[in-house]
């Protein structure tokens, strides 16, 4: 009878708290269910809906750095990647973008791959683009020409975002005049690069949509002062003939006549001279001359004596009747 009732008995405590963890989880779920709505109205009240730029200014960023400036900026940086992200993700602006991209600049001024992504960073978000985010992306851009201006590849996206992404965008934000300025810009962008040396071979293609852009600008000297850089850099039969044949169509046949001719004559130099030196490297060496037959007030003067090809060319020039 004792091992009975020691048995019943621990299958009613059992029981009983078996119930009583019952009944704490159905009250629970009851007070959950009931709290839940109202929790979840507060949580959407407080979450985040404007960003908070938590580092100092650049100036004060470069005495925190404590001479770690370019790793500073790469934290930085790294940091505004995963973030704009997050953003998109969330559907939501990231107001102060372009605050960290200004604090990674003043940090790392040779810092190339912000310059190449502010553009995209800041007008390719969620939320509403303003004329502000525009030219904010326009002045890291012109910045980071200023820092690197031997960098073709950057003259060259900002020169196609300022012509053909930003203008259109531009013209409905301030009006057709605004519009116009950002594709001139762009055309100077893009002139610029076809004027550097780089690996990309299609840059070159380019620089015939740059002197239209000049042309529809009303730009004409430009253009013609553009074009004839071309024609004075350039290796390829193929631009050069598509350069030549724009200034026929834009300027007259007399002006490409004349172009022609200039640059005929200096092919014609480097192949007596040094056949096997490309273009761009003849440019930086004198032309032949013999110093011998140069002496003399009038020896000078003559085109053989020249000793840099700008006095060369000057001295070829024809001489009207």
């Amino acid at each position: 009878m004792g091992e009975s009732e020691e048995s019943s008995s621990t299958l009613f405590e059992t029981v009983r708290g078996g119930l009583f963890a019952l009944v704490v989880s159905v009250v629970g779920l009851i007070l959950v269910h009931s709290m839940r709505s109202n929790l979840a109205g507060d949580y959407a009240r407080a979450r985040q809906k404007k960003d908070v730029y938590a580092l100092p200014s650049p100036q004060q960023a470069i005495a925190m750095s404590l001479g770690y400036r370019s790793a500073m900026a790469d934290l930085i940086f790294a940091h505004v990647l995963v973030d704009s992200g997050l953003h998109l993700q969330e559907h939501r602006k990231f107001d102060t973008l372009s605050w960290y991209l200004n604090t990674v600049i003043a940090l790392d001024p040779k810092f190339r791959t912000p310059y190449q992504m502010a553009d995209t960073l800041l007008t390719f978000q969620a939320g509403k683009v303003t004329l502000g985010d525009y030219n904010s992306a326009r002045s890291i851009i012109e910045t980071g020409m200023r820092e690197l201006p031997f960098d073709q590849e950057l003259y060259f996206t900002a020169g196609q975002f300022f012509a053909y992404l930003a203008a259109p965008r531009i013209a409905e934000l301030a009006g057709p005049v605004q519009a116009e300025e950002w594709k001139l810009a762009g055309a100077r962008a893009l002139a610029r690069s076809c004027e550097l040396v780089g690996r990309n071979e299609n840059i070159p293609y380019h620089c015939i949509t740059a002197a239209k852009l000049f042309d529809a600008a009303g730009e004409q000297k430009a253009m013609q002062n553009f074009l004839q850089r071309v024609l004075a850099v350039s290796d390829d039969e193929e631009i050069r003939k598509l350069a030549l044949g724009y200034m026929g169509r834009t300027l007259g046949d007399a002006e490409r006549d004349e172009a022609k001719r200039k640059f005929g004559e200096l092919d014609e130099l480097r192949k007596k001279d040094l056949p096997f030196v490309g273009k761009n490297r003849y440019l930086l060496l004198p032309p032949r001359y013999d110093a011998t037959q140069c002496v003399g007030y009038w020896g000078d003067s003559e085109p053989r004596c020249a000793t840099n090809l700008r006095d060369w060319h000057s001295r070829h020039e024809p001489h009207p009747e």
